[in-house]
């Protein structure tokens, strides 16, 4: 059984702790790697898996990889045409703790390479993108890189959520012919790279000769979730795939239940008001009539009467 490196905190010291820990890995094949992947599932509470190689009827697998665990995931493979040649490949998909479920909301991303949940906690919305970008090749494969990274932006943009991570394969290292647009991609979002920040010399891609190392999959971060990480890890034990899974805990991260997943507890329904829209003559007469009614009320409760706000 493959074991961690660098004293990787246990299921219970992440518990005792209010930890939530998020693992990425490039399984090349989840049924190949589906023995690590429950190892996975085992240790940490969100785990984004890349290449999972599944056709589209085939995604229900993912669901029974872990008895603990629920899926949420996208087949890159097109059977539109009822005949398949060569081999499954691509895929992206999130397995969580069912104890999350009421925490997490799943978004509909329209790109295979990406697959995103809202995760809610009590520093607000965070959303988690999965994504296995393009590698080299062909050289439509970076015009195809940039729309994927666009395709983050615009969903992060068009969501609820405040805060983002982005994690998984991304295929580029500094100096690599991908890693402008990856920059491009963190500066947009406001991300720091969380993981070349605090390891180094770390490898994520080994040939499968063992001749070659790269360092191809990252944690991208805003910078209000950056700052509750307080663990990054590579586990170089995980052999089934030429990547290596890449860990990150984030302390006192925590999730709220949410009225989206949950059967309600009673016909009271509770609002959140979105504020992103409001212009500033909107604001400015709120502001104007919510002045108004607190003199109001200061001024009822030095004369030790109830107010009658309008």
């Amino acid at each position: 059984m493959a074991c961690l490196l660098r004293g990787t905190l246990s299921p219970n010291i992440m518990k005792q702790n209010n930890n939530l820990s998020i693992c990425s890995f490039n399984c090349r094949s989840v049924k190949n790697s589906v023995y690590e992947i429950q190892s996975l599932c085992d240790k940490y509470d969100v785990v984004l898996i890349q290449e999972h190689w599944l056709l589209p009827n085939e995604l229900e697998f993912l669901n029974n990889i872990h008895p603990d665990f629920l899926a949420y995931g996208h087949s890159a493979v097109d059977i539109s045409q009822g005949i398949l040649i060569g081999r499954p490949y691509g895929g992206t998909a999130i397995l969580y703790r069912k104890t999350l479920s009421t925490s997490i909301s799943r978004l509909l991303a329209c790109n295979d390479r990406v697959t995103a949940v809202t995760l809610h906690t009590e520093v607000g919305p965070v959303l988690i993108a999965c994504v296995y970008m393009h590698d080299y090749g062909s050289p439509e494969c970076l015009e195809e890189y940039i729309a994927t990274c666009a395709s983050v932006t615009a969903l992060f943009a068009d969501s609820n959520s405040v805060h983002l991570i982005v994690a998984g394969d991304f295929n580029c290292q500094n100096g690599s012919r991908f890693y402008p647009s990856f920059l491009n991609l963190a500066s947009e979002n406001n991300l720091v790279p969380s993981d070349s920040i605090r390891l180094s010399d770390a490898f994520t891609y080994c040939s499968d000769s063992g001749m070659n190392t790269s360092w191809l999959d990252h944690f991208l971060c805003s910078n209000s979730i950056d700052n509750y990480l307080c663990k990054m890890d590579v586990l170089y034990d995980y052999i089934s795939s030429d990547h290596k899974p890449i860990v990150a805990v984030f302390s006192g991260l925590n999730a709220i239940n949410t009225c989206d997943n949950a059967e309600p507890s009673s016909s009271r329904k509770h609002f959140v008001y979105d504020w992103s829209s409001v212009t500033d003559d909107i604001l400015c007469d709120y502001q104007s009539v919510l002045d108004m009614h607190c003199v109001q009320l200061i001024y009822h409760l030095l004369l030790g009467s109830s107010p009658t706000l309008r």
